[in-house]
């Protein structure tokens, strides 16, 4: 029997009934066991095996009674093992009524079938298990500053040992697979861990050939977050910060966009206009006219200065018209569309909106649509060439789309039309009643020949 209590005060006692093999789950790990808890008496007060399920839930997090939290990490896979808990390390005083007296030691039977890491992707992509806990309570978001340091294997190779400085969410830029991303906003500053990252979260089917990573690799890291600088929330910054902040997206999303990773400069494009999209919102809240309300009018404490706003403006009409470019590239119209639209309501004059949005609309094929925006683009830039070429292109598009519809409608109406056959003039055509409601009827009858004129009209 052996003391696996952290504090080594005889809280958990453990006994091996059948020995494991591998190592041990880390805190975080989801794990699966069996299970028969007893009193001192001996009496059975709860067993997963009469339900014939495997009882799972992620150890060290609190989840579970504190026995369970410290001595199952002690358990490798397939061990069986009795786990004795003193009160305190079970439910105390007060007990689990009514099957748990107060203060009572409670014995379990346990099965470790099997445990994975934290999945740190929802979807089993990318699982961390802890080797050295961190220190604190907060983990790092995505645009703090993060120092790490990683070795990375394929299967038993040493691929690569790094050490790096980055801000979070823009690792991609830097060569930083999602994986080592996701797993870093889960751990905790001096935390080290173990993270497995499947293919689709590292190079994908491509593979690196620089760091010998073979398409389709399941990759394994011992990562360790060595320090962060938390980045703050929108809120807790000042407009000079989100300024500043903004100019530096706008920048980065500049050079992704130069490099060809359209979908970095996107997200980074995104970031602007979500820090300060509130403060275009207070401007548009502003009175139209001195003939509103006096209590409409902004208070003092919340009037912004004119320079401030001015570059806020100017940062998310910029952003907006470069997300719809990164939408066009990633052939994305509709995307594109909105893009434009929300430029074009801070400045509707917006010359580069103005012509992307009939690029969206040429790329959704609404080339009626396409014609009107570019005709927009034409109002404000008479001598934008072209625009006047796409204008041309596009209504090439239609005619070719009209006459083809044209074609369609032609034949579909040559296919169903036919003519009465010619009655012979006998005596018994002649004796038979006409059922003709005007004399006229005959003439609505059109010929074959007369049937596409009437179509095309």
């Amino acid at each position: 029997m052996v003391d696996v209590s952290k504090a080594q005060d005889g809280g958990v006692v453990k006994k091996i009934l059948t020995e494991g093999s591998g190592n041990t789950p880390s805190p975080g790990n989801e794990v699966m066991v069996h299970y028969t808890g007893r009193l001192p008496n001996g009496i059975v007060f709860d067993s997963s095996k009469d339900r014939n399920q495997l009882f799972k839930f992620k150890v060290g997090q609190g989840q579970v009674i504190k026995g369970w939290d410290e001595g199952i990490l002690s358990m490798k896979r397939g061990e069986v093992a009795i786990l004795t808990c003193k009160p305190d390390y079970a439910y105390g005083a007060n007990g689990s009524p009514p099957k748990i007296p107060p203060n009572s030691t409670l014995e379990f039977e346990v099965e470790m079938h099997d445990f994975y890491g934290e999945d740190c992707s929802e979807d089993g992509g990318v699982l961390k298990s802890t080797i050295t806990e961190g220190t604190g309570l907060s983990n790092p978001r995505e645009g703090s500053t993060v120092s790490v340091s990683w070795t990375m294997k394929h299967l038993d190779r040493d691929l690569e040992t790094r050490s790096v400085k980055f801000i979070l969410g823009d690792g991609a830029g830097q060569g930083i697979v999602d994986g080592v991303e996701k797993a870093l906003l889960k751990m905790k500053k001096g935390e080290s861990a173990h993270v497995t990252v499947k293919s689709p979260y590292a190079y994908g089917d491509v593979g690196d050939a620089g760091l010998a990573v073979p398409g389709g690799a399941d990759l394994s890291y011992n990562l360790t977050l060595e320090d962060f600088e938390q980045a703050k929330y929108k809120y807790e910054m000042s407009d000079e910060e989100k300024i500043e902040f903004a100019e530096t997206a706008k920048g980065m999303g500049t050079e992704y966009f130069k490099a060809g990773n359209y979908a970095l400069a996107l997200k980074k494009y995104k970031v602007i206009t979500e820090y300060l999209e509130a403060d275009a919102e207070d401007f548009d809240d502003m009175p139209d006219s001195d003939d509103e309300e006096k209590d409409a009018e902004p208070e003092k404490s919340k009037e912004k200065d004119p320079e401030i706003e001015k570059k806020s403006l100017a940062l998310q009409i910029a952003a907006f018209s470069n997300q719809a470019i990164c939408h066009l590239k990633l052939q994305d119209g509709i995307q594109a569309l909105k893009a434009c639209e929300m430029a074009l309501k801070l400045d509707p004059q917006n010359i580069k909106a103005l012509f992307r949005r009939g690029q969206a609309a040429e790329m959704s094929q609404e080339w009626e649509d396409a014609i009107g925006y570019y005709k927009a683009t034409l109002e404000v830039d008479p001598k934008n060439v072209t625009a006047a070429n796409k204008i041309k292109f596009c209504r090439n598009k239609v005619k070719t789309f009209k006459q083809a519809q044209k074609k369609k409608y032609a034949n579909m109406f040559e296919r169903t039309n036919f003519k009465e056959p010619e009655k012979a003039d006998t005596d018994d055509n002649k004796l038979k009643p006409d059922f003709s409601d005007s004399e006229d009827e005959e003439e609505a009858v059109g010929s074959d020949n007369d049937a596409p004129q009437a179509m095309e009209a």
